[in-house]
Formats: structure tokens, sequence, C-alpha cells
């Protein structure tokens, strides 16, 4: 009698966050770009103090966007 280990997240659940964290650090950037270049309005300025930490919030998005593609490519592997 054994039994099968369900998975914490199934492969719907890792596209929604892939693409919830993907259009994240696409925002960000654009955030980061449009403050950079002097395009920014209060509403941009009221959110975050610095333009740099849209910078490192597009970062850290992108990293989880990236893993979990990883993630995904990795389980589909695991079931062929």
């Amino acid at each position: 009698m054994s039994l099968k280990q369900r998975p914490l997240l199934d492969d719907d659940a890792l596209d929604q966050f892939a693409g919830i964290t993907g259009i994240g650090w696409t925002a960000a950037a654009l955030g980061y770009l449009s403050a950079a270049l002097g395009f920014s309005n209060d509403f941009i300025a009221g959110f975050v103090t610095e333009p740099q930490s849209l910078l490192y919030l597009g970062a850290v998005l992108f990293v989880a966007t990236v893993g979990l593609d990883r993630l995904r490519t990795t389980r589909d592997g695991d079931r062929e």
C-alpha cells in the first residue's frame, strides 16, 4: 500500500503565479524607467520614495518568474 504524493501546487497555479510575477516585474521596470526619465507623477511618488526601490522590486519579481518557469519545466520533465 503506497501513498502517492500530491503536488503542493498544480500546473495551473504555477502558471498563474508566473503570470502575476511577470506582470509585476514588467510594471516595476516601466515605473522605474518613467521615474528615472522624469515622467513620474505624484501617484508613483506616493508609493515609493526612491525609484531604485522599483528597480529592486522588479529584480526580485523577475527572479521569481524565472524560478517558477524553471520549476514548471522540471515538473514537466519528471512526467515524461
